[in-house]
């Protein structure tokens, strides 16, 4: 059997594992060690599993990521989450569906913190959920304006899935993260706009003699200076020459430890941010490994290049290349965690993106509102499921219902950035 037809063999058995279950990390792992087994044989794959393994683990760039991890997770303990949400419901008093854009807007706050999706819809649900239901907050708005927030913590900077692209692509970070924030802008905006539109349908039973948040607006504005203080250290630092990428993870880190020791964080508490950012860095670690051992397989397979070889022949415009990768990254979505999503899927399209012309640092922002958009699309995208879990009493049919005129405004998103990638390279341009 030729190089080429078991690499294509490996590829479709990784996919149809993922789609059985089996954890992607172990998936990749496995797939990529019998396809380059049977291509070049098991002790050259035995050395490329040790090899693949060390030199993720030792990398010093892959540092950032528990280090992203870690402030996110102290933050997350810290009650950041509750002020900022405070602050924004103060702000948006007297609003048709104020409280939804609250919750969206505390969403985008957190996100300049935490750098995941399911983290950041999970923490604003526990938070402002059961304030939305003491108020009788129409369920399905309720829902839809969290799940739809959640999405933001992978697009504002800093983010994990950013960070990742850029790691495995060989992009600047900086340029990444700068990329980040006007789509997240204007994905802030598109769902402010559809709360305005839903909440005059979507209206619940007001709550008669319902107290309004009485703080002053100069207090409330004070809440959102932690997140925003951070923020400007971590970025700032960054984009002033202050900080390599990884000594901004590690001030983010230790400046997120001393503000959540300020706010009372005790020992159970830091325990617990450090098994999860432990647990969520050994997840994105075994995938790492996973994604290079496969990707021994996709180049002496040539896989990738032969699509390149395919589409070339085919006669495919670039726009119809990256509509069907799009397209196929929407599918996914409905089954896989984004950055898992990303590891799996970049190795092989980034050949045929870059050959069919595309900016990669533009590309890079496109595919991650494509998989924000998977993330938020029923009937299984992934937040959907984080924001039930934090809010037991929900139905699944009132999220569904309630997240559709938010995919909406994420499909216009995308068709705005594709259309204009000005909007994606202006800060990068600057830099």
């Amino acid at each position: 059997m030729d190089p080429l037809t078991i690499g294509l063999l490996t590829t479709g058995g990784l996919l149809v594992a993922v789609l059985l279950g089996c954890p992607i990390g172990l998936a990749m792992i496995l797939a990529g060690f019998i396809g380059f087994s049977a291509i070049v044989g098991v002790q050259p794959a035995l050395a490329v599993l040790e090899s693949a393994a060390y030199e993720t683990a030792t990398t010093y760039s892959f540092t950032l990521v528990p280090l992203f991890i870690l402030m996110g997770n102290l933050i997350s303990e810290s009650g950041m989450a509750r002020d900022l949400f405070l602050a924004s419901r103060r702000l948006s008093r007297g609003w048709n569906g104020g409280l939804a854009a609250a919750g969206v807007t505390a969403s985008a706050a957190f996100s300049t913190v935490s750098g995941s999706s399911l983290a950041t819809a999970t923490t604003m649900t526990r938070v402002a959920y059961p304030e939305m239901m003491a108020q009788r907050y129409d369920k399905r708005l309720a829902a839809g304006s969290l799940a739809a927030g959640g999405t933001l913590g992978i697009m504002i900077p800093p983010s994990i899935a950013l960070l990742l692209y850029a790691l495995i692509t060989e992009q600047s970070v900086g340029e990444m993260f700068l990329a980040g924030i006007l789509p997240g802008l204007l994905a802030y905006g598109l769902y402010m706009l559809t709360i305005l539109v839903m909440a005059r349908y979507w209206r619940g039973e007001p709550l008669v003699g319902a107290k309004e948040p009485q703080e002053p607006i100069g207090q409330a504005l004070k809440r959102f200076l932690p997140a925003m203080g951070l923020f400007g250290l971590v970025m700032g630092g960054l984009y002033g020459g202050f900080f390599t990428p990884t000594e901004a993870g590690g001030v983010g880190a230790f400046f997120a430890l001393v503000y959540s020791l300020w706010k009372g964080l005790d020992f159970h508490g830091f325990i617990r941010a450090l098994r999860m950012t432990v647990e969520t860095t050994a997840i994105i670690f075994l995938i790492l490994i996973g994604a290079k051992v496969f990707g021994f397989v996709l180049s002496v397979s040539q896989v990738s290049f032969s699509l390149v070889a395919f589409i070339r022949e085919t006669g495919l415009e670039p726009w119809q290349v990256l509509a069907i990768i799009l397209l196929f990254y929407v599918v996914m979505g409905f089954f896989m965690e984004s950055l898992a999503m990303i590891l799996l899927t970049v190795p092989i399209f980034f050949p045929v993106i870059m050959a069919a012309g595309f900016d990669p640092v533009w590309f890079g922002i496109i595919a991650v509102v494509t998989v924000e958009l998977g993330l938020i699309t029923p009937p299984v995208g992934m937040n959907l499921f984080m924001v039930k879990s934090a809010a037991r009493d929900l139905d699944l049919k009132h999220i569904m219902i309630g997240v559709l005129p938010f995919c909406v405004a994420d499909v216009i998103r995308l068709a705005i950035l594709i259309a204009f990638p000005a909007i994606v390279l202006l800060l990068p341009g600057r830099l």
